[in-house]
């Protein structure tokens, strides 16, 4: 099903491919969930409504189907230039473990970039349209620098200034000026045209456009912020040091400055809404090819044609990319492209990437950054303390041992270790430690706000102060216990134990509706879905009382 509109999947559908994948248990909470997401099946082969006929026919012909399959880019000559697309990877630097069907990450892209390179023998050119992250802590701007060290091994060479760059701050993102030329001829630039930092139009940073020559072939690129997205990092009325110019204002100008260099391609960024994009295609059909932010993040990997431009969106968080072949001989079609996922049983984990995992995870570990006050919430909202799961247990025995036999009572060895289930064994060789990394604390211990990746303030702080809480315990579904546990054991009178006990009392419909999904979510335990709540909860199902 198309929309004749845009010719893309309707957003229902995709919302239904992206939480319907499959992963080894839903019950157990399996690493960090700040990663990318489950595998879904592969596309049918869809038909664009295009805004031309002509160029209708001429794209069934370029644009393959989405490679779900063992092959991939098959048929394809060697093109003179191959670009690597990419984009919105919104912080998801690697699949975390929850499912084994995750797809996405640094280590398969570069195992992509060194068939493409080593193995093919292609000439390739990595572009992103921005987005790199999902918040603006400094946990993010450590994962900012190791994403950009990424892109330079992978030869990316523009990357378009988003909403989640601008959010870490004008100050940050003026420090990652690159000033000596050498350097940035052969670096990750962040691309503007529109983006003014410091009301200093000629600050040099971001760069306004870039040409970019490799093989033979030069290529013009220049990137847009949205305007429609202003309000999100530039609010009237606050001063962020951030001014977004209309990119009208903009555009013709540094048209004429990329002509001048005359190169065999032109290509947009766009960092904004689909309407954007597609408005801006049809301004300035100098732009033979816009990369687009703001499509769905399953898409069908199928262009939008507008006149003679190519309008692409590669979804999000990592789990595909997109690859684009440049004929400029074919004067007919000189594009074709793919939009590949990237799988387990296709891709490997690249060795450079996994040791900057390591790096990023030893650095966060090095900064202490789960302990920082920038995590900290004071007060869980019932007022309450976190106890622990034993102070639980020495009353409901029974839940307590039933608990234990769990991968919620692991959750933290996991993090440690690798996964726990005997059929994924082969994992925990080399594994990357994760217990420092708030990103996965957040729902493999105790007391966390497991979707902000905050702390609370009696919750866990680490291994050696909070060795009570470690794993996915009682109190993450229960509320913490400290009321609960001091009327108990104290003289309380008989409203007083009813008043603690109401508070930690769950039914299984709240179970249902808000609490398991909170740490199961479509990225980490996408088999987890509300279908077969039953079917998991059997697993856990674990008695009130003695």
């Amino acid at each position: 099903m198309i929309e004749p509109s845009t010719g893309r999947v309707p957003g229902g559908i995709v919302k239904h491919f992206a939480t319907a994948g499959l992963c080894s248990s839903a019950v157990l909470l399996m690493l960090c969930i700040a990663f990318p997401g489950c595998q879904s099946g592969s596309s049918e082969t869809r038909t664009v409504k295009e805004e031309t006929s002509k160029a209708s026919e001429v794209v069934e012909q370029t644009v393959a189907k989405p490679a779900t399959v063992s092959h991939y880019l098959e048929g394809w000559d060697k093109p003179a230039l191959t670009l690597l697309l990419s984009g919105e990877q919104h912080g998801y630097l690697e699949p975390c473990g929850c499912s084994e069907t995750q797809s996405g990450g640094m280590a398969r892209r570069a195992d992509l970039f060194r068939i493409l390179t080593q193995e093919k023998g292609w000439s390739v050119v990595g572009l992103d349209v921005g987005g790199l992250l999902k918040r603006s802590r400094h946990q993010d701007q450590i994962k900012f620098e190791k994403i950009i060290e990424a892109f330079n091994q992978l030869n990316y060479l523009a990357v378009g200034v988003g909403a989640e760059e601008l959010k870490l701050g004008a100050d940050f993102i003026l420090t990652r000026m690159i000033s000596d030329p050498d350097e940035l001829a052969k670096s990750a630039a962040l691309v503007s045209a529109n983006v003014v930092l410091f009301d200093q139009p000629d600050l040099g940073w971001p760069l306004s456009h870039r040409i970019i020559e490799k093989g033979g072939v030069k290529i013009g690129v220049t990137s847009i912020f949205g305007p429609s997205l202003r309000n999100e990092v530039a609010p009237k009325g606050v001063n962020t040091n951030i001014t977004i110019r209309e990119p009208d204002e903009v555009l013709p100008g540094i048209i004429k400055k990329l002509e001048a260099a005359k190169p065999d391609l032109m290509v947009l960024l766009c960092h904004g809404k689909d309407a954007e994009a597609m408005a801006l295609a049809k301004k300035y059909p100098q732009f033979r090819l816009i990369l687009a932010a703001g499509g769905y993040e399953e898409p069908d990997g199928k262009p939008i044609v507008v006149g003679n431009t190519w309008v692409l969106n590669v979804g999000h968080k990592g789990k595909r990319v997109g690859v684009l072949g440049f004929y400029p001989a074919n004067k007919k079609q000189p594009f074709r492209f793919e939009l590949i996922q990237l799988d387990k049983d296709r891709f490997k984990n690249h060795p450079s990437m996994r040791e900057l995992m390591k790096q990023y995870q030893q650095q966060l570990e090095d900064e202490r950054i789960a302990e920082s006050d920038e995590l900290l919430l004071q007060n869980h909202p019932t007022g309450q303390k976190f106890v622990g799961a034993e102070k639980c247990g020495a009353c409901h025995t029974k839940a307590f041992a039933k608990w234990k036999d769990t991968g919620h009572a692991v959750a933290f060895t996991t993090l440690k270790e690798g996964p726990w289930h005997e059929n994924r064994a082969e994992e925990k060789v080399g594994w990357i430690q994760r217990q420092y990394d708030p990103e996965c604390l957040s729902c493999h211990v105790t007391g966390w706000h497991p979707q902000e990746m905050l702390r609370y303030g009696s919750g866990y702080l680490n291994e050696k102060t909070s060795p009570h809480l470690l794993g996915q315990q009682c109190e993450n579904c229960h509320g913490p216990g400290g009321l609960h546990v001091s009327r108990e054991e104290g003289g309380a009178s008989k409203d007083e134990l009813a008043e603690g006990r109401k508070m930690v009392r769950r039914t299984l419909e709240d179970a249902k509706k808000s609490m398991c999904i909170e740490c199961h979510d479509p990225d980490n335990s996408p088999k987890f879905t509300p279908q077969r709540f039953n079917e998991f909860w059997e697993q856990v199902k674990h008695p009130g009382k003695d």
